[in-house]
């Protein structure tokens, strides 16, 4: 019939294969997020939790490994598998289904994120005048106070971000601090949520001083390296935390 469009076809994607013990992982934590394993709990033994999924043993090991790597378990050697006492926070709000949603987002913008943020601590390290290299050691000592103090997730990410901005407003130019802008303003709810882990604070204020210092020195090459470290860390824990292949590094 004249006139006639063709209907638009139906967007379809290919079916993800999904293995033993990813499905075991996400029943786990829906197990967790639901209540039914509350704070400080156990798990049930390996040998049942091998029967009731019909799982290898190495399946389930793995999958409580990931899940272990997020804080939200704790293995006891000896004892069993147990849900840590600080895991109603971790859990619930944005947590999981954050995760869930946006980790292959996260991975890619922390990549990203990485490179740009290597290539300003180089650039501050070569470039900075001493009133730029005052505002990073200012800003990372901001940091460190606050960690210190137990200040919670959002103003720990807020002056991260601002640490981290620092380097890059100490660089001549406008381009690198408009560019970082932008993308840690859409990385701030995935932020605050890898702060949650425990002791991230504490190992961002060790990995903050060597960026410092490594700018400090002058060393190009020790900026980009002590940078590197920095977000690979990130990078891995977010990648342990859920379903995201090895091949995705």
């Amino acid at each position: 019939m004249a006139g006639r469009t063709k209907a638009a076809e139906p967007a379809l994607t290919s079916i993800k294969r999904v293995g033993p013990t990813q499905l075991v992982r996400e029943q786990l934590l829906v197990a967790i997020e639901s209540g039914a394993y509350e704070p400080g709990s156990a798990l049930p033994s390996e040998r049942v939790l091998c029967e009731t999924f019909g799982v290898s043993r190495v399946s389930l090991r793995e999958a409580i490994a990931g899940l272990e790597a997020t804080g939200l378990l704790t293995v006891q050697h000896g004892r069993g598998v147990f849900v840590r006492e600080n895991v109603a926070d971790q859990v619930s709000g944005p947590f999981g289904k954050y995760l869930e949603l946006h980790r292959e987002e996260i991975l890619e913008l922390l990549k990203v994120r990485g490179a740009l943020d290597a290539l300003a601590a180089a650039e501050a390290a070569e470039h900075a005048d001493d009133a730029g290299l005052d505002a990073v050691a200012d800003a990372a000592a901001a940091f460190e106070t606050a960690v210190e103090h137990g200040a919670d997730t959002t103003e720990l990410a807020a002056l991260d971000v601002a640490f981290h901005m620092s380097i890059a407003h100490a660089v001549p130019g406008e381009l690198l601090p408009s560019l970082l802008g932008e993308l840690n303003g859409q990385m701030q709810e995935s932020r605050r949520i890898g702060l949650t882990r425990e002791g991230k604070s504490g190992v961002s204020v060790r990995q903050h001083r060597a960026i410092v210092e490594a700018i400090r020195s002058h060393d190009p090459e020790a900026a980009r390296r002590a940078v590197d470290v920095h977000i690979k860390g990130t990078i891995s824990w977010f990648r342990m935390s859920g379903q995201v292949p090895a091949s995705a590094s």
